[in-house]
C-alpha cells in the first residue's frame, strides 16, 4: 500500500512538469518536430503557404516568430493568389515574439482546372465555373500551341490570345471573374489580376515556368508576369499591352519580355523577393530586329503603309527626337489617309508605335 501511495503523489508532479515543458517550450519543440511549416518572415511563410495551397491542401498549422497577428491577417496581400488564398486564421498559441497558427484556404477553380489538364483528375462536381473555365482554356491552347513550339513562341502566343480576345473591364452582374481567369477566357473581360492570372494558368498548363507578380503600376495597384526562358527571367504585362480604348485584333508588345530596368519607369515591386530581369536575349523588339535607327524606321513604315491596308507597325528605336519623328514622310506614301502614332520611353531608347488609316 505504501508504494501505491508514493505512484499516486507522483503522477500530479509529472502532470505539472507536462505542462510546464509544453507551456515554456511547447512551441521550440513543435517548431524543431515541423521544420517544413516553421517561418521566421513573411516571406519565408508566405513561401510555405503557396507551397501548400499549390497541393489543394485545405488547412495547415505553421510556427512563426517575428511575425506579428496583422502580418497573417494581411498574409493575402503576399500570396501568390492563382490557385487559392487564406480564407480565415486561427492563433492556437501566443508567447512572445512566436505563434501557432492555423490557415484555412480556399482553393480556386485554377487549381482544378490545372490538375485536369495535366493530371486528368476530374473536376468536383460542385465547381461548375472550373469546368467551364477548363472547357474554354483546352479548347484554346489546343488552338494556339503545337508540340514543336519553343517556350518563347508558347509565351508570345497565349500573351497575344489574351490581348487580343480580352477587353480591359468587368461584367456587371459578375464582376468578381473580373479579377479571375474566368473573366477572361470565359467573358472576355478582365481587369488587371484577370490578365495575369490567366496568363500564369496557361503558361503552367503548357509547362513554361512563371511567377504572379503584384505591385503597383502608375501609382494603383497591379497584377502582372514574369516568365523564365534559357535559365533567365523576363517580365511581361499583358494588361499593358492591351490598348485603351480597345484597338480590336491589334497585340501590343511593348511590355513582353522586359528588362528590370525597363519595367521600373512604370511599376513598383519588391525586388527582393525575385530573381533580376536584366537578359534581352527573348525580348520581343530584340528577337524579332525590331530596334531600328530612324532611317530604318521609315523604311519599315513606309513599306507597311505602302501596302494600301489598316495596320500597325511597332518598334523600338534608337535615335528618337520629336522633330525628326513627326511621320510628315508619310504624307506622300499613296493609301495613307490618316495617321495616329505614340512614343513611349524604353529604357534607353523609346517605342513608337504608328496606326494607320485608324481611328481610336
Amino acid at each position: 500500500m505504501e508504494n501505491s501511495g508514493r505512484v499516486f503523489k507522483a503522477v500530479p508532479i509529472l502532470v505539472l512538469i507536462v505542462i510546464a515543458v509544453a507551456y515554456f517550450w511547447g512551441w521550440d519543440i513543435g517548431a524543431k518536430m515541423n521544420p517544413d511549416k516553421t517561418a521566421y518572415s513573411m516571406v519565408e511563410l508566405t513561401a510555405k503557404v503557396n507551397e501548400q495551397i499549390d497541393t489543394g491542401a485545405d488547412s495547415s498549422v505553421f510556427y512563426v516568430k517575428g511575425i506579428t497577428e496583422e502580418d497573417i491577417r494581411c498574409i493575402n496581400e503576399y500570396i501568390c493568389g492563382l490557385n487559392g488564398n487564406v480564407a480565415q486564421y486561427s492563433i492556437l498559441e501566443r508567447k512572445s515574439d512566436r505563434m501557432k497558427v492555423m490557415l484555412k484556404y480556399e482553393i480556386s477553380d485554377n487549381y482544378y482546372v490545372y490538375q485536369k489538364y495535366k493530371n486528368g483528375v476530374e473536376i468536383p462536381a460542385d465547381r461548375p465555373s472550373a469546368v467551364k473555365l477548363y472547357d474554354e482554356l483546352d479548347k484554346v491552347l489546343s488552338s494556339i500551341i503545337t508540340p514543336t513550339m519553343s517556350d518563347y513562341e508558347k509565351e508570345l502566343a497565349i500573351h497575344d490570345y489574351i490581348v487580343s480576345h480580352c477587353a480591359y473591364g468587368y461584367v456587371d452582374y459578375s464582376k468578381e471573374y473580373a479579377y479571375r481567369a474566368y473573366g477572361v477566357l470565359v467573358q472576355g473581360t478582365a481587369v488587371c489580376n484577370g490578365y495575369a492570372e490567366a496568363m500564369a494558368l496557361m503558361l503552367e498548363c503548357v509547362g513554361v515556368e512563371n511567377e504572379f507578380m503584384t505591385g503597383t503600376a502608375d501609382g494603383e495597384l497591379h497584377a502582372w508576369n514574369r516568365v523564365k526562358l534559357d535559365g533567365e527571367w523576363y517580365q511581361v504585362d499583358a494588361t499593358w499591352d492591351d490598348p485603351l480604348p480597345d484597338r480590336g485584333s491589334f497585340v501590343g508588345h511593348e511590355f513582353f519580355n522586359v528588362t528590370d530596368d525597363i519595367m521600373d519607369d512604370s511599376h513598383i515591386w519588391d525586388m527582393d523577393s525575385f530573381d533580376v530581369c536584366d537578359s534581352m536575349a527573348y525580348n520581343y523588339f530584340q528577337k524579332n530586329n525590331y530596334i531600328l535607327d530612324y532611317q530604318n524606321f521609315k523604311n519599315a513604315v513606309t513599306k507597311e503603309a505602302s501596302r494600301n491596308i489598316t495596320g500597325t507597325v511597332e518598334v523600338v528605336v534608337t535615335d528618337y527626337s520629336e522633330s525628326m519623328y513627326d511621320m510628315q514622310f508619310l504624307e506622300n506614301v499613296p493609301g495613307v489617309q490618316y495617321c495616329q502614332y505614340s512614343v513611349d520611353p524604353y529604357g534607353d531608347h523609346h517605342v513608337v508605335t504608328v496606326y494607320l488609316n485608324q481611328k481610336d
